[in-house]
């Protein structure tokens, strides 16, 4: 039986197999002079930062000769991005990012695949408590992983946060780049110089919208015989116009006549079904690192993938973000396993044969595995 192998060794190995055969067209940065770029290595900790690039060509060369664990890219742009103190690299901007994470989303899929540990009484079990069920403890500690439930869940995500920025802010499909972020989500970054000098309040206030904080029915509505009505009679649009649809289908009426409370109950349905869940720490950051395009994760060996909306919508997301397709390895798990990863029903076996992209993901997100072998 071979040995199982180090994770950063063998990690490194598949990095360096497919950053070797990188292309110019696989670089995606817009204004490439103006961004920082980021990377942390194999078997390093820590992360080293506040480089820059005079062409893309000089990134391609980096990637092959260094073959980074993970490489990031700003969202903001710089005069002098390689200046190591942050007010010597005098900001001009930022793009508009969201992060959309089932990390944030309760998914059912989670009992089959997200393993939790007390660090208080010991208990431990399957799933996204944020406490422990035992003792009613917070000191969790987590081990998360990835099927396609989740990849699902945040596709349909993204698409209701496309139809926000498209319908309620003006924002064209065309001035989005949307990326696989490499792990349990998408990116979606909004690169139009219209956004680029908003304030951390200003994106705040867009984060707020797009989830849906701050509504309330009395200021959509209006006092009126028998109860109230909506306030305006215009077109419905924004979150005034979900209220009214869902509105519709509670009572049947384009005009209808209800309680107070009856409309902060349609107007809560309405967020619950068609809020979206970003982390807003992203979004406000007007000077964050994020994951570069067409990149590999270190914690799973997937690629970064860049897909239109027409893409998201109609392409199998794991095709598009599998990159070490060819062989299979034979492994076994110490004690218990995940039920399900990646696109890859694994049920109650301990011992099975995977495809390479699937055992490195294993390998390199910290399973602990007895057997691991070369078919």
């Amino acid at each position: 039986m071979s040995k199982v192998p180090d994770p950063v060794t063998l990690g490194k190995k598949y990095f360096h197999m497919y950053y070797k055969d990188v292309k110019l067209s696989d670089v995606y940065v817009t204004s490439f002079v103006n961004r920082e770029f980021a990377f942390s290595y194999f078997g390093e900790r820590g992360m080293h930062r506040h480089i820059s690039f005079a062409k893309p060509e000089d990134l391609i060369e980096h990637l092959r000769m260094t073959v980074p664990r993970h490489a990031y890219y700003s969202t903001a742009y710089y005069r002098d991005p390689g200046a190591k103190n942050m007010d010597e690299k005098v900001w001009l901007g930022a793009d508009l990012v969201f992060d959309i994470d089932v990390d944030h989303i309760e998914t059912p899929c989670k009992e089959l695949h997200d393993k939790w540990f007390c660090k208080s009484c010991g208990a431990s079990g399957w799933g996204n408590p944020s406490a422990c069920p035992r003792c009613g403890s917070e000191a969790v500690e987590k081990h998360a992983w990835v099927c396609g439930t989740c990849i699902s869940v945040a596709r349909d995500e993204v698409l209701r946060l496309i139809d926000l920025l498209e319908m309620d802010l003006g924002f064209s499909r065309r001035e989005l780049l949307i990326t696989f972020s490499g792990h349990r989500g998408f990116h979606v970054h909004v690169e139009t110089p219209e956004v680029k000098e908003l304030s951390q309040d200003a994106r705040r206030e867009i984060v707020d919208y797009v989830k849906g904080i701050g509504l309330d029915a009395r200021l959509l509505t209006a006092k009126t015989k028998g109860g109230h009505r909506l306030r305006y009679q215009v077109p419905l649009l924004g979150w005034y116009g979900r209220v009214a649809r869902w509105a519709l289908i509670k009572t049947g009426s384009e005009d209808p006549v209800i309680s107070l409370s009856e409309w902060q109950s349609i107007l809560e349905v309405s967020v619950s079904r068609e809020a979206v869940a970003v982390d807003e720490k992203v979004t406000i950051d007007t000077k964050r690192l994020i994951r570069l395009p067409n990149s590999l994760h270190g914690k799973t060996g997937l690629k970064a993938a860049i897909f239109t909306v027409q893409e998201l919508e109609n392409s199998n997301i794991w095709d598009r973000v599998k990159v070490f397709t060819k062989g299979e390895v034979s492994l076994r798990f110490e004690g218990e396993a995940p039920k399900r990863v990646l696109d890859i029903e694994l049920g109650e076996n301990r011992e099975l044969t995977l495809p390479t992209y699937a055992a490195l993901y294993l390998l390199l997100n910290g399973a602990k595995l007895s057997k691991f072998e070369y078919r």
